[in-house]
């Protein structure tokens, strides 16, 4: 009997192809039949994926893959190699009992996925892994973008207030830049060192080339400096990350 086994995920995956880029991410589907053989290499659940793919990509129509690695916490790695060329890409697969598979080339892509049993049934999870087959489609956007982001401070004045006490009036600014034109989503937190408290949180994505806000902030009375930590990522999932001391003035 086929069982499904809904399955959301995110997956950062790369490959050893050509380089080169495209204008925009495009839309990518992966189809991994697969079954289950006694790992090779220490695995949480002790079974290894192996099997074949085939994807709407020309890049790598068709191919054979295989799980090479496998931690406590059951992420995965997998190793896909293409007809023909040879080319390979891996995967990142979290959580590997879920199954998935990813992109190629220089290229960078997240998606979700979902897989149905073709033989065993879910009562053989974990116990008896061996027993399972299954086919695995994986879908989500690729680029061929192995560029992160651009995150800089554009502007952060400060001005003590008179009233209320120890209050500060901070405008923060960000320049945001992706290298194929794409949103950039961001995570922002300002944080007083002294008590570790997040004392600004800001969170979104924008197509825009800077995004900022004026804030009012009251740090403990002994902090001099706050914290300012900023991570961006696009939309096939490459990151950056920014760090910077913002000075109070007395």
């Amino acid at each position: 009997m086929r069982s499904w086994i809904p399955v959301a995920v995110m997956v950062t995956a790369f490959a050893v192809l050509a380089p080169g880029a495209s204008a925009a991410p495009s839309s990518f589907q992966l189809v991994f039949v697969g079954h289950n053989v006694a790992a090779n290499y220490p695995s949480y659940g002790a079974a290894e994926h192996v099997g074949t793919f085939t994807t709407n990509s020309p890049l790598c129509p068709s191919g054979s893959g295989h799980d090479i690695a496998n931690t406590p916490q059951d992420v995965g790695t997998r190793l896909f190699t293409c007809d023909g060329s040879g080319a390979t890409f891996t995967a990142t697969i979290s959580l590997h009992l879920g199954e998935l598979a990813g992109p190629l080339a220089n290229l960078r892509g997240e998606g979700t996925l979902t897989s149905v049993l073709t033989a065993g049934n879910l009562s053989d999870i974990p116990g008896n892994l061996l027993a399972l087959a299954f086919r695995s489609t994986w879908t989500g956007t690729v680029d061929l973008d192995a560029t992160p982001p651009t995150v800089a401070v554009a502007k952060d004045t400060v001005a003590k207030l008179k009233r209320p006490a120890r209050t500060y009036k901070l405008r923060l600014a960000l320049a945001l830049g992706d290298n194929g034109g794409g949103p950039v989503s961001y995570t922002l937190n300002l944080i007083d060192p002294k008590t570790l408290e997040a004392l600004v949180r800001k969170s979104g994505s924008t197509s825009a080339s800077s995004v900022g806000w004026t804030l009012a902030l009251k740090p403990s009375a002994s902090t001099r400096a706050l914290r300012l930590e900023v991570d961006a990522s696009d939309d096939v999932g490459n990151k950056a990350t920014l760090k910077k001391t913002i000075e109070l003035k007395n």
